[in-house]
Protein backbone atom coordinates (compact mmCIF):
# COMPACT_ATOMS: atom_id res chain seq x y z
CA UNK A 1 0.00 0.00 0.00
CA UNK A 2 2.65 2.54 1.03
CA UNK A 3 4.87 1.61 -2.40
CA UNK A 4 1.68 2.08 -4.50
CA UNK A 5 0.98 5.24 -2.91
CA UNK A 6 4.65 6.40 -3.36
CA UNK A 7 4.75 5.12 -7.29
CA UNK A 8 1.59 7.61 -7.56
CA UNK A 9 3.51 10.72 -5.82
CA UNK A 10 6.55 10.04 -8.06
CA UNK A 11 3.92 10.16 -11.45
CA UNK A 12 2.74 13.50 -9.25
CA UNK A 13 5.81 14.79 -8.79
CA UNK A 14 7.44 13.87 -12.42
CA UNK A 15 4.54 15.05 -14.09
CA UNK A 16 4.61 18.58 -12.15
CA UNK A 17 8.36 18.11 -13.31
CA UNK A 18 7.63 18.10 -16.95
CA UNK A 19 5.22 20.46 -16.68
CA UNK A 20 7.37 22.87 -15.20
CA UNK A 21 10.52 21.91 -17.67
CA UNK A 22 8.12 22.88 -20.78
CA UNK A 23 6.92 26.14 -18.99
CA UNK A 24 10.83 26.49 -18.37
CA UNK A 25 11.92 26.07 -21.95
CA UNK A 26 8.84 27.89 -23.53
CA UNK A 27 10.00 31.26 -21.39
CA UNK A 28 13.48 30.07 -22.32
CA UNK A 29 12.69 30.74 -26.25
CA UNK A 30 10.63 33.73 -25.25
CA UNK A 31 13.51 35.25 -23.36
CA UNK A 32 15.64 34.49 -26.37
CA UNK A 33 13.27 36.63 -28.76
CA UNK A 34 13.30 39.34 -26.24
CA UNK A 35 16.37 39.21 -26.45
CA UNK A 36 16.63 39.44 -29.89
CA UNK A 37 13.92 42.36 -30.15
CA UNK A 38 16.32 44.48 -27.76
CA UNK A 39 19.41 43.98 -30.03
CA UNK A 40 17.17 45.01 -33.08
CA UNK A 41 15.63 47.78 -31.39
CA UNK A 42 18.58 49.01 -30.00
CA UNK A 43 20.45 48.98 -33.33
CA UNK A 44 17.30 50.86 -34.46
CA UNK A 45 17.90 53.36 -31.43
CA UNK A 46 21.48 53.65 -32.95
CA UNK A 47 20.57 54.69 -36.78
CA UNK A 48 17.72 57.33 -35.13
CA UNK A 49 20.35 58.54 -32.76
CA UNK A 50 22.89 59.09 -35.64
CA UNK A 51 19.82 60.24 -37.86
CA UNK A 52 18.95 62.60 -35.47
CA UNK A 53 22.07 64.34 -35.37
CA UNK A 54 22.17 64.23 -38.88
CA UNK A 55 19.16 66.23 -39.31
CA UNK A 56 19.68 68.56 -36.84
CA UNK A 57 23.38 69.33 -38.86
CA UNK A 58 21.53 69.75 -41.83
CA UNK A 59 18.84 71.94 -40.05
CA UNK A 60 21.22 73.92 -38.44
CA UNK A 61 23.23 74.94 -41.91
CA UNK A 62 19.74 75.66 -43.35
CA UNK A 63 18.78 77.88 -40.37
CA UNK A 64 21.99 79.88 -40.89
CA UNK A 65 21.59 79.86 -44.59
CA UNK A 66 18.62 81.26 -44.43
CA UNK A 67 19.48 83.95 -41.74
CA UNK A 68 22.32 85.28 -43.73
CA UNK A 69 20.11 85.39 -47.11
CA UNK A 70 16.70 86.87 -45.07
CA UNK A 71 18.25 89.06 -42.23
CA UNK A 72 20.84 91.14 -44.86
CA UNK A 73 18.26 92.31 -46.96
CA UNK A 74 15.61 93.16 -44.32
CA UNK A 75 18.21 94.87 -42.79
CA UNK A 76 19.10 97.23 -45.88
CA UNK A 77 15.01 98.09 -46.26
CA UNK A 78 14.89 99.27 -42.54
CA UNK A 79 17.87 100.95 -42.76
CA UNK A 80 16.97 103.20 -45.81
CA UNK A 81 14.01 103.85 -44.37
CA UNK A 82 15.26 105.02 -40.34
CA UNK A 83 19.36 105.02 -40.66
CA UNK A 84 19.77 102.32 -38.39
CA UNK A 85 17.20 103.09 -36.17
CA UNK A 86 15.44 99.45 -35.99
CA UNK A 87 17.30 95.65 -36.11
CA UNK A 88 16.20 92.68 -37.74
CA UNK A 89 16.87 89.36 -36.32
CA UNK A 90 15.17 85.45 -37.62
CA UNK A 91 15.62 83.00 -34.61
CA UNK A 92 14.77 79.95 -34.72
CA UNK A 93 13.33 78.01 -31.70
CA UNK A 94 11.99 74.22 -31.18
CA UNK A 95 7.65 74.00 -30.32
CA UNK A 96 6.22 71.22 -30.40
CA UNK A 97 8.53 69.12 -32.05
CA UNK A 98 8.50 71.91 -34.68
CA UNK A 99 11.10 74.19 -35.30
CA UNK A 100 9.44 77.72 -35.58
CA UNK A 101 10.98 81.18 -37.41
CA UNK A 102 10.71 83.92 -35.17
CA UNK A 103 11.21 87.29 -36.47
CA UNK A 104 12.21 89.87 -34.07
CA UNK A 105 12.48 93.88 -33.86
CA UNK A 106 14.91 95.76 -32.03
CA UNK A 107 14.42 99.28 -31.47
CA UNK A 108 18.14 101.18 -31.34
CA UNK A 109 18.00 104.15 -29.14
CA UNK A 110 21.87 105.54 -28.50
CA UNK A 111 23.49 102.40 -28.48
CA UNK A 112 20.58 101.14 -26.23
CA UNK A 113 18.33 98.36 -27.82
CA UNK A 114 14.99 96.74 -26.52
CA UNK A 115 12.41 94.68 -27.98
CA UNK A 116 9.57 96.70 -30.31
CA UNK A 117 6.34 95.48 -31.98
CA UNK A 118 6.50 96.51 -35.05
CA UNK A 119 2.58 96.88 -35.80
CA UNK A 120 2.27 99.67 -33.15
CA UNK A 121 5.89 101.69 -34.12
CA UNK A 122 5.31 104.41 -37.44
CA UNK A 123 1.37 102.97 -37.67
CA UNK A 124 2.56 99.57 -39.39
CA UNK A 125 5.44 101.28 -41.40
CA UNK A 126 7.80 99.23 -40.26
CA UNK A 127 5.81 95.88 -41.26
CA UNK A 128 5.30 97.31 -44.11
CA UNK A 129 9.10 97.74 -45.03
CA UNK A 130 9.90 94.23 -43.38
CA UNK A 131 7.39 92.09 -45.43
CA UNK A 132 8.12 94.12 -48.82
CA UNK A 133 11.94 93.08 -47.79
CA UNK A 134 10.73 89.50 -46.70
CA UNK A 135 8.67 88.70 -49.99
CA UNK A 136 12.20 89.50 -51.72
CA UNK A 137 14.15 87.76 -49.39
CA UNK A 138 12.26 84.62 -50.27
CA UNK A 139 12.72 85.12 -53.93
CA UNK A 140 16.12 85.30 -53.34
CA UNK A 141 15.95 81.70 -52.00
CA UNK A 142 13.84 80.30 -54.58
CA UNK A 143 15.16 82.03 -57.64
CA UNK A 144 11.98 82.31 -59.85
CA UNK A 145 11.60 84.44 -62.78
CA UNK A 146 13.17 87.90 -61.79
CA UNK A 147 9.86 89.67 -61.46
CA UNK A 148 7.65 90.53 -58.03
CA UNK A 149 3.85 92.20 -58.57
CA UNK A 150 3.10 94.45 -55.47
CA UNK A 151 0.26 95.89 -54.88
CA UNK A 152 0.27 99.13 -52.77
CA UNK A 153 3.46 98.79 -51.44
CA UNK A 154 4.75 100.92 -48.16
CA UNK A 155 0.99 102.13 -48.19
CA UNK A 156 0.83 102.57 -44.25
CA UNK A 157 4.44 103.99 -44.56
CA UNK A 158 4.35 107.96 -43.48
CA UNK A 159 4.28 110.05 -46.05
CA UNK A 160 7.91 111.89 -45.55
CA UNK A 161 9.18 108.38 -45.53
CA UNK A 162 7.80 107.26 -48.83
CA UNK A 163 10.51 108.37 -50.99
CA UNK A 164 12.85 106.61 -48.88
CA UNK A 165 11.24 103.59 -49.88
CA UNK A 166 11.21 104.87 -53.90
CA UNK A 167 14.96 104.48 -53.45
CA UNK A 168 14.90 101.37 -51.59
CA UNK A 169 12.88 100.08 -54.46
CA UNK A 170 15.41 101.35 -56.89
CA UNK A 171 18.45 99.81 -55.42
CA UNK A 172 16.76 96.60 -54.83
CA UNK A 173 15.89 96.42 -58.42
CA UNK A 174 19.79 97.32 -59.27
CA UNK A 175 21.23 94.86 -56.92
CA UNK A 176 19.14 91.84 -57.35
CA UNK A 177 18.81 92.41 -61.05
CA UNK A 178 14.74 92.43 -60.58
CA UNK A 179 11.85 94.26 -62.29
CA UNK A 180 8.86 95.15 -60.34
CA UNK A 181 5.18 95.43 -61.33
CA UNK A 182 3.30 97.45 -58.78
CA UNK A 183 0.40 98.70 -58.37
CA UNK A 184 -0.02 101.84 -56.74
CA UNK A 185 -1.58 105.49 -56.37
CA UNK A 186 1.48 107.00 -54.33
CA UNK A 187 3.12 109.86 -55.96
CA UNK A 188 6.80 109.03 -54.92
CA UNK A 189 5.92 105.35 -56.28
CA UNK A 190 4.93 106.56 -59.33
CA UNK A 191 7.43 108.74 -59.54
CA UNK A 192 10.68 106.34 -59.51
CA UNK A 193 9.11 103.93 -62.53
CA UNK A 194 10.52 103.61 -65.42
CA UNK A 195 6.88 103.17 -67.48
CA UNK A 196 3.51 104.15 -65.74
CA UNK A 197 0.43 103.06 -66.77
CA UNK A 198 -3.02 104.48 -65.91
CA UNK A 199 -6.41 102.08 -65.32
CA UNK A 200 -9.43 103.62 -65.70
CA UNK A 201 -12.94 101.80 -65.51
CA UNK A 202 -15.88 102.75 -67.44
CA UNK A 203 -19.31 100.94 -67.42
CA UNK A 204 -17.20 97.73 -65.61
CA UNK A 205 -14.76 97.98 -68.39
CA UNK A 206 -10.80 98.54 -67.51
CA UNK A 207 -8.41 100.81 -69.61
CA UNK A 208 -5.17 100.94 -70.09
CA UNK A 209 -2.92 103.59 -71.09
CA UNK A 210 0.78 104.48 -71.05
CA UNK A 211 1.45 107.80 -69.59
CA UNK A 212 3.95 110.04 -71.33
Amino acid sequence: MGVHVKMKELAYYDKKLNAACATKTMYEKRFAEYKKNVKRINRKITVLERAQVFLQMVAKQTQEKLKFRIEPIVQLALDTCWDKEYEFAVDFEIKRNRTEASLNFMAVDKEIKYAVDPVEEDAGGAIDVASFALRLAAWSLGKTEPVIVVDEPFKWLSKDLKFKAGELMMELRDKLKLQFIMVTHIDDMIDISDRVFIVTKRQGISAVKQKV
